[in-house]
């Protein structure tokens, strides 16, 4: 069962009184946070209870004040030493892919310097012939269209400075960022945090929410005391979605978390963070099918299964985000959930979608041309998967990610033909099938025969991707093979005891010929 999800609702005030205590607030939480942070970077930092103490006694602000700041602080350091492991492992992954470039460049050129020495022997006379076993590896032309009118073994020795250059730089980078110190940015400097706990009177002890009459009641830091007060009240906005979640958490004593933030000097955000469990999951178990959604970058295609694995529909929705501005792709792809989410609601059937990793991608796109930058650039995966994940947790629809390897090269040879679908929406098919772990074998028509039967199908797989790499998807749509039984061998005057004869018409006719 999926387990209950963070949600964060949002709502505004522009009270004078309360917007005056929030800018002096968050000026006096500030200094406390920088505090903080550099006790934290210590090589020996104290102990949370002696760094509450000492907050306390710097600021004048209480107990629970001082550890709403340090949960903050705590959260920016863990977050700053993530995302710096995350770039340091990119980095040397770049610089992998990069050193494995150089050493396939090195050795290329080598050879071919190798050829041209042998070359000039025979042109001179000392030798009688070229060594076989001595060839050329770049061809003595240049590319056309090509402004520098460099031979293509001049370039590969202008690429190979290049990339010595690149690596050398990204060493340099790497043990800069290894050598300096941890850089946390606290972010907006008007902003004030109030952390709750469970085991606190209506989920937070510094502010409370009175959710009958829709108030706000804060508990005044000690040097503020003298200008405002002990507390502060002011009336407030409840959200305009999620209220029903906030009076069930604010029912059940729920912990509450408040985040101020400044948007403008007359208005600060109020937002308020809580635990939300899922809707009650009202789509049927995968072994009763599956809506599997395969994502590209032009369109989506999906497709449904039954209690069987067999096809119960298929369809495609046109996208076009490449280019779009942040709002306008968002947009997008909230219209194609809302799509999928109601046939996931109509037939009752969880959705399968593909789980991709772009890490690898991302370390060698120097390597890769424009347009397939452009494209991964332009892939909204994340975005897509988050928004999903968001509607469905909402809905009480369960999402099920699988393993998209050989999805589109399966879809292709085995059901494209099959069905008269497309790649995107036979890759669907493929997911939805996988999701309800049913596993594709090679179909008879390939004509392949494992020697190692015990490996897994996706080995098997792989091979036959290998071959068909670079032949047209049109060809895989042709009428599949037809084979004739012994019944209507026998009528159309074949004797019974000859095998069956078969007609192929194979629709891998591409890559068997190859």
């Amino acid at each position: 069962m999926t387990q209950a999800e963070s949600r964060t609702y949002v709502t505004t005030t522009t009270n004078r009184w309360v917007v005056a205590f929030l800018n002096d607030a968050a000026t006096l939480g500030y200094d406390a946070k920088i505090e903080c942070l550099k006790l934290l970077l210590e090589q020996n930092p104290p102990s949370k209870s002696k760094l509450n103490t000492q907050l306390q006694q710097n600021h004048d602000i209480n107990k629970r004040q001082a550890n709403s700041i340090i949960a903050y602080v705590e959260g920016a350091v863990k977050s700053a030493n993530e995302c710096r492991s995350n770039h340091l492992e990119l980095l040397q992954g770049k610089l992998k892919h990069t050193t494995e470039v150089i050493a396939n460049l090195e050795k290329k050129i080598k050879a071919h310097r190798k050829y041209l020495q042998a070359v000039e022997q025979v042109n001179r006379g000392k030798k009688k012939k070229v060594p076989k076993s001595l060839k050329p590896k770049y061809p003595d032309a240049c590319p056309i269209r090509c402004a520098h009118h460099l031979t293509l073994y001049r370039q590969a020795q202008v690429k190979l400075h290049h990339k010595k250059r690149y690596a050398h730089k990204l060493k340099l980078y790497i043990a800069q960022i290894k050598a300096s110190p941890l850089h946390v940015n606290l972010g907006n400097k008007y902003t004030v945090e109030m952390v709750g706990s469970k085991d606190e009177s209506y989920g937070n002890q510094i502010c409370q929410l009175d959710l009958i009459g829709s108030e706000l009641h804060i508990r005044v830091p000690y040097g503020l005391d003298k200008r405002y007060g002990k507390y502060i009240q002011f009336p407030i906005r409840l959200p305009k979605h999620g209220t029903d979640n906030l009076a069930t958490a604010w029912y059940n004593r729920q912990a509450l978390t408040y985040r101020f933030i400044q948007k403008k000097l007359t208005e600060w955000e109020i937002h308020i963070t809580f635990e939300v469990k899922p809707a009650p999951r009202i789509t049927a178990p995968i072994s009763w099918g599956a809506i599997g959604v395969d994502l590209n970058p032009n369109c989506i295609g999906w497709a449904m299964t039954d209690k069987d694995g067999n096809l119960d529909g298929f369809g495609q929705i046109k996208v076009n985000i490449q280019s779009q501005p942040k709002g306008r792709t968002e947009a997008i792809l909230v219209d194609v959930i809302t799509q999928l989410t109601n046939l996931a609601l109509e037939h009752k059937r969880p959705i399968v979608v593909e789980k991709l990793d772009f890490s690898d991608f991302k370390k060698r796109l120097r390597e890769l041309n424009a347009r397939h930058n452009r494209m991964l650039s332009n892939f909204a995966y994340s975005k897509f998967l988050k928004l999903l994940l968001a509607r469905c947790f909402k809905l009480g629809i369960q999402v099920i990610e699988a393993n998209p390897a050989y999805s589109s090269w399966i879809g292709l040879i085995k059901f494209m033909s099959m069905y008269g679908m497309n790649s995107a929406t036979a890759a669907a098919f493929v997911l939805a099938r996988r999701g309800m772990f049913l596993s594709e074998r090679l179909p008879a028509r390939t004509a392949y025969q494992g020697t190692e039967p015990r490996k897994h199908v996706w080995t098997h797989w792989r091979l036959v991707a290998k071959r068909v790499k670079g032949s047209s998807r049109h060809s895989f749509y042709q009428p599949r093979l037809t084979v004739y039984s012994r019944s209507r061998s026998a009528r159309s005057g074949e004797s019974r005891d000859e095998p069956p004869s078969t007609v192929v018409n194979s629709s891998l006719g591409a890559w068997r010929s190859r």
